[in-house]
Order: structure tokens, then sequence, then C-alpha cells
């Protein structure tokens, strides 16, 4: 499973992973390394850091772009100490047990940590913290699934749109790879903090896959399909912000009724 979430780190940053420094390398590898079993490590910065002679900003860097590709997700536990925030915990999307983590989480509610500002306040950091605490192996492992079945797309989950499902089945048959898929549709509209709801997005996202589609067979694709498809739909969603923000704006209304007047 190291491997496996070692390979999807090296898919994002394609050829230039191997021009990173051999102790950032060897962090990354720790990183995969801690979260195999699981799927997530809550290793402090400053350990990670201290440990392979990096500055902690490196360790920094290297979690906010696997967040920007949609490969880990952000939260963090409660201080027990202070009433704040402690050590982040980093969640690998591509691991096995991130759906479980999501559905007792009920990580829809909260928000990634994709847009740090170092300088910002503390009164904006307070609104991107998770407060969960992990549970215990024990409650874990009750759920805990060994083997699976392969399932096709007539399995995928009520809550994915039809109209999605038929996009991708030509592409990605199987309802696993389907949900895969929806769920970076789902982290990159938490990323954009829309008002609209996913599902009148639908158009958006399906408009996004097959986007990717044709850079995939046009060889546009240096790494992971999965990142480069979250990364075509965040930048799409970006821009469903900034024109529901336009749309919403007083200036915005008036003018439209002074051309409709």
């Amino acid at each position: 499973m190291k491997l496996k979430l070692l390979k999807v780190v090296e898919e994002v940053y394609g050829d230039s992973y191997y021009r990173l420094k051999k102790e950032t390398r060897q962090a990354i590898d720790m990183m995969c390394w801690l979260s195999s079993e699981r799927g997530f490590f809550f290793a402090k910065d400053d350990y990670l850091a201290d440990r392979h002679d990096i500055s902690d900003r490196t360790i920094r860097n290297v979690a906010k772009k696997l967040r920007e590709h949609g490969v880990l997700f952000t939260m963090y536990r409660r201080s027990t100490k202070q009433n704040g925030r402690s050590a982040p915990v980093h969640l690998f999307v591509d691991h096995p047990y991130f759906s479980y983590w999501e559905e007792l989480l009920n990580l829809s509610d909260f928000q990634a940590e994709n847009a740090e500002i170092p300088c910002g306040s503390k009164g904006e950091e307070s609104k991107k913290v998770s407060t969960y605490s992990l549970p215990l192996k024990k409650s874990f492992n009750k759920y805990v699934r060994k083997e699976e079945p392969v399932l096709d797309e007539s399995f995928t989950p009520s809550h994915i749109p039809k109209s999605f499902i038929l996009a991708v089945k030509p592409f990605f048959g199987q309802a696993k790879e389907i949900y895969k898929l929806w769920g970076k549709a789902m982290l990159a509209y938490r990323i954009a903090r829309l008002d609209t709801p996913l599902e009148e997005l639908t158009e958006v996202v399906v408009q996004a896959f097959k986007e990717s589609i044709f850079s995939h067979k046009h060889r546009r694709i240096k790494g992971s399909f999965h990142a480069y498809f979250f990364g075509t739909l965040r930048n799409m969603m970006v821009i469903e912000k900034r024109r529901e923000i336009t749309n919403n704006h007083p200036m915005f209304a008036q003018f439209k009724e002074c051309l409709e007047s």
C-alpha cells in the first residue's frame, strides 16, 4: 500500500519528482509509510522536517501541493490543552479506507484546508478547522473488509447523478471507480465553497470529465488521470464561484434591472 500511495504522489509531481532533494523524497516516503495501514498520518511538520534535515516549510509545501491535486484531505484535532487546534491529520484520498473515514467523520460538512494562508488571522483559520478525534483501532477494525467483489456501474450509490454515471461508464465501468471520481468532484466542490448545490453543477462535472478524457486521448496528461480531472474541475468550480459572486452582487442586480426596464 505504501508503494501505491507513493506512486500517486509521484504522478502529481511528474518528472519533477526526482528533481526534489533526496531528503524531501525521503520525507514523502515516510508520509506514505505512516499512512499505509489506516490511510492517514498525523506526524507534525517540524518532526518530519527535523528527521529528514529539511525545513518545516518544505513539508507544508508538499502537503499543500498534494491537497491542491486532491491527493490529501487535511483536518485538525481539537487541542486538549487550549481552545484551539492541534496537529493536522492528513488523509490520503486514494487509500481504500478513505471512504470509511469520509462516512464516519462526515467530511462533507467540513472544509478542506486547501487555501491555507500562513499570514491569515486566527479567526479566518478557525473557519477551516475540523475538530473530530480519530477513533481507536478496535472500533476501526470492525468495519474493515479484507476482500471486496468487483461491482459494475449498476451498484453505484444512488446519490451519484445518472448523467455522470453514463458519461463515465464507457471509460470506468466499475462502481468503485465511478464513486472515486465523484469523490474528487465532491472535494473540488467543497474547496470552491459554492452556494449552489453540487447536483445542479453536474453538467460542469461531466464537462470536466470529458475534457480530461480528451486530454488523456491526446496524451497531454503526464501524471494521474484522477489528479488531472480534479485540477480541471477545481478550475471550473472557481469560475462558477466567481460567477456566483457576481450574480449575487447588488451592483449586478441593479444593472440587470436597468437592462430589463
